[in-house]
């Protein structure tokens, strides 16, 4: 009797090539199949992101159509004075709804203390576990774990005049209409068209406010704060604690409070120039 093992070896090694095919096919539905999806799932999201700032761009061009028309504080009609815009967004699966702002932008002034109450609705877009949102006129992105990042900031300016003074623009972008959505994977589209506009408070050529308070009426508060805080930072002012005589504060979530008190000590001299507008925006869904 001869003893051998080659068909023994022949054997082990067809195992070893089945294990081996196993491993290599089991990494790839483990690692590689979710790695694809997720660079498919950005891919849409990215898209969905340049349609919100086509939408953003769109809104901005149709709330300044009345400036170039005539004086925007004499407009009473707003039917026929502006431009109307439509934005194409691809649903790709997922969901675009609008949640309309149930009130205007409304403010209340104490001397030369001003507060604006800003509740304006917003557009989202949901995929899975991630949104993107315009909301007063930024665009901001929801991841599904981390803080929202605002991408485009709003129609909101702060900055130094240069002469020891604080210049505040705040223009308020109110969605109005009805509550709608649509899904799916065909395409929708965005119109917009001007209902109001209103020049709420006008600063002239001298300082009219000493104390600004801004509240903000956001799913998103942090993302606010960081807006607010890089502006006004920004701005030369410095951050403190409430009722502090100069600087500025921001607390709170819902609402988010913004309480600027400009670069004067004496809380009796008027050292900011603060300017509101509030334009109304009609929007449908198709």
């Amino acid at each position: 009797m001869i003893n051998s093992t080659k068909a023994a070896s022949e054997v082990l090694g067809m195992m070893l090539i089945l294990s081996t095919m196993m491993v290599v096919i089991g990494s790839i539905m483990v690692v590689g199949v979710p790695m694809i999806d997720s660079a498919k799932h950005t891919a849409k999201m990215d898209v969905a992101m340049n349609s919100f700032l086509s939408l953003q761009n769109d809104i901005e061009e149709v709330v300044r159509g009345p400036i170039w028309v005539q004086d925007p504080s004499n407009i009473t009609n707003i039917a026929g004075t502006a431009p109307s815009r439509e934005t194409y967004f691809e649903l790709m699966d997922g969901t675009l709804s609008e949640f309309p702002s149930s009130t205007n932008l409304t403010h209340t002034a104490n001397g030369g203390e001003y507060t604006t109450n800003i509740s304006t609705g917003k557009i989202e877009y949901k995929s899975g576990d991630e949104f993107i949102v315009y909301e007063n006129g930024a665009v901001m992105r929801i991841y599904g774990s981390g803080t929202p990042i605002m991408v485009s900031d709003p129609l909101i300016n702060i900055f130094n005049s240069g002469t020891y003074r604080t210049i505040i623009s705040i223009h308020a972008i109110n969605l109005r209409g009805s509550i709608s959505s649509t899904a799916g994977e065909s395409k929708a589209i965005v119109e917009t068209r001007l209902k109001y506009y209103n020049q709420t408070i006008e600063s002239t050529g001298t300082p009219n406010s000493n104390q600004s308070n801004i509240l903000i009426f956001s799913d998103y508060p942090s993302a606010w704060s960081e807006f607010f805080d890089k502006e006004l930072s920004g701005a030369g002012l410095t951050p403190g604690n409430k009722g502090d005589s100069t600087g500025y504060n921001i607390s709170g979530t819902m609402p988010l409070e913004i309480q600027v008190y400009g670069m004067d000590s004496d809380e009796n001299v008027l050292d900011i120039f603060l300017s509101v507008y509030d334009s109304g925006i009609d929007q449908e869904i198709e």
